[in-house]
């Protein structure tokens, strides 16, 4: 029988604190074989990124490994020499990191760092790598790499970003791809093609995958066993139909209930007469490139409408223009074209003086809540800083107001006195959103505000968005790539594909009947947490292929015609049209006429 790849044996990693030696890691065995790809799961805190990270003979200062061994090849990483483990770094083992903003380096061009990782393990000139860049950047479904291969990460969205870094970890076709949250922040089609494509390398490379997620739905589809860390400790190692039909260990089966205890039932629909609250029509907003008279073009032509007490979801894949969209309707970036009328009221038309007078009404709620505060501030400071700019309230007024706002959203008033450090990614989350409400909105834009969650956070979070929605009477605009949590929140959902709103329904139309070809191939690709019916296993159930056209040069007909596979003459020359229909609206002209 072959060796395995990778053999860690009890494997511990600790970090010196006042009290003593902590131990996040604390002797983790466990093998991977040569066509194997094993998910490493477990709540946030237990040890699995620091996991990941030893077994590169790596730990975050002032950590240290402190004992075990990882053999790869027979080589025990953790006692060779700084020269021989940097060689193996990059070129025979690959790690993708979770946060691709602190992975990635803000002073140089993506297609440099990418270039610059093949380069230092495969030679060959400037040349060369970047090509090699433009390739990776290609491969992990970037439209226009040529371009984006020039730009730097801040430029870049969060999916982008993402995929950027998987593009450096691939670059070198490593043996062994260490992944870390891969997938978090993409949205559903770029996930399973990436997915897809990882597989089908592992089964034509012999390579092996180390998968560290929290996504279930993502371990059912593509894993082959699963490891179970809880308190620094492999408590299972399973097959993963095994681990799904009957976990053993008490906390695997707490874990599978998180998923199995979430609801079906879609969201009460939000009353047709209800007044309209926020509305934009013909909404466009391009984008100038340096040195170049062509523009980036972001929104085209969206027409939206969110009525008071109303959440609508926006999905669509990473640059499709659903974070310009949120950005526009408040203001935060203003349109090129088009108008939003909020309470009747063309914010879209108002200068920043008087704009600054409808801050207090419409708020926004940013993807990453570790970058959306000052780590400087305390929380009362954060939260004092909207009422002191907005109200007349004195300071004791106002340090009500923001207890009242914490025990809002589920957390105690001593928090009041802390700084972000040391809080969780939920924790924080629930303060944005605090930040937000302490003005009293009628609106709220939420950009992602789950992608960084762990399971149980995130669950905890949308049952308190749905909560403050029934309470408060907010309106919403939910921006998200998670489907789940959109279908539980949200009463409409508008899907966006390279600017355009291509449907447009209420949840449970677009849920249970998606009907442009993109609304289905986006449904399909959701991944659930049932390996009795797994991705890898019907290749039928394949994302979109090909590239997603550039959005400076538009295809003259419909935007996803090089894509589709029900696309005639007529869908490549004609642009396509959102029409109601149904209760619906739908871009397709093949949909309307009953064709497909």
């Amino acid at each position: 029988m072959a060796e395995p790849i990778l053999k860690v044996r009890n494997l511990a990693v600790g970090y010196p604190t006042p009290a003593g030696m902590l131990q996040p890691v604390k002797g983790v065995s466990f093998d991977i074989d040569a066509r194997e790809v094993v998910g490493l799961v477990g709540d946030a805190g237990s040890g699995k990124s620091t996991t990941a990270l030893a077994l590169l003979g790596l730990a975050r200062a002032p950590g240290k490994i402190m004992g075990g061994s990882v053999k790869f090849d027979g080589r025990n990483l953790l006692t060779l020499p700084d020269e021989d483990i940097r060689a193996i770094r990059g070129r025979d083992i690959g790690i993708i990191v979770q946060n691709p903003r602190a992975a990635l380096n803000p002073m140089l061009k993506v297609g440099r760092q990418i270039g610059n990782a093949y380069a230092a393990h495969n030679g060959g000139s400037a040349s060369d790598a970047r090509a090699q860049a433009i390739e990776m950047l290609r491969m992990v479904g970037i439209n226009d790499p040529e371009r984006r291969v020039d730009t730097f990460a801040h430029e870049l969205s969060g999916g982008m970003a993402q995929r950027a870094l998987i593009a450096m970890a691939l670059s070198s076709r490593p043996r062994l791809l260490i992944a870390d949250e891969p997938t978090s922040g993409l949205d559903v089609t770029i996930q399973a093609q990436f997915l897809d494509q990882m597989w089908q390398t592992v089964q034509m490379t012999g390579s092996a995958i180390l998968l560290v997620t929290q996504e279930l739905g993502v371990i059912a589809n593509y894993c082959d066993r699963v490891l179970v860390l809880h308190e620094g400790r492999i408590v299972e190692d399973a097959p993963v139909r095994q681990f799904f039909a009957a976990p053993r260990h008490p906390y695997s089966q707490d874990v599978l209930r998180l998923y199995r205890e979430k609801g079906s039932d879609y969201p009460a629909q939000v009353a047709s007469g209800a007044p309209v609250l926020m509305q934009a029509k013909g909404l466009t907003k391009n984008f100038p490139i340096r040195h170049s008279s062509k523009v980036v073009h972001a929104v085209d032509q969206v027409a939206l409408t969110i009525r008071k007490g109303e959440a609508v979801g926006l999905v669509g894949e990473s640059g499709s223009g659903k974070t310009t969209v949120g950005r526009c309707l408040v203001r935060l970036v203003d349109p090129t074209d088009g108008t939003i009328l909020f309470g009747g009221t063309d914010l879209s038309r108002l200068s920043n003086a008087a704009m600054r007078g409808y801050r207090s009404r419409v708020q926004i709620v940013f993807q990453d809540p570790f970058d959306s505060v000052n780590p400087r501030w305390t929380i009362a400071q954060i939260l004092d800083e909207p009422l002191r700019l907005h109200s007349t309230d004195d300071a004791a007024a106002r340090r009500k107001r923001a207890a009242e706002v914490l025990a809002l959203v589920n957390l105690p008033e001593a928090l009041l006195d802390r700084k972000p450090k040391g809080l969780g990614a939920g924790a924080l989350q629930r303060i944005n959103i605090a930040r937000a409400l302490i003005l009293r909105p009628d609106f709220m834009v939420l950009d992602e505000p789950t992608s960084v969650l762990a399971p149980r956070a995130r669950n905890a979070l949308i049952a308190l968005l749905a909560r403050l929605q029934a309470e408060l009477g907010i309106s919403f605009l939910f921006i998200s790539h998670d489907l789940t949590t959109v279908r539980f929140l949200c009463q409409r959902v508008a899907v966006m594909y390279l600017g355009q709103i291509v449907e447009e329904g209420s949840v449970e139309q677009v849920f249970s009947a998606p009907q442009h070809p993109y609304s289905r191939a986006l449904l399909s690709a959701h991944l659930f947490p049932d390996p009795t019916h797994r991705r890898v296993d019907h290749p039928e159930a394949a994302a979109l292929q090909g590239e997603i056209p550039s959005p400076i040069d538009l295809p003259k007909g419909c935007y996803l015609a090089s894509r589709c596979g029900f696309a005639n003459d007529a869908c490549r020359s004609t642009p396509q049209v959102l029409t109601q229909q149904d209760g619906r609206a739908v871009r397709c002209h093949r949909v309307v006429a009953g064709e497909i």
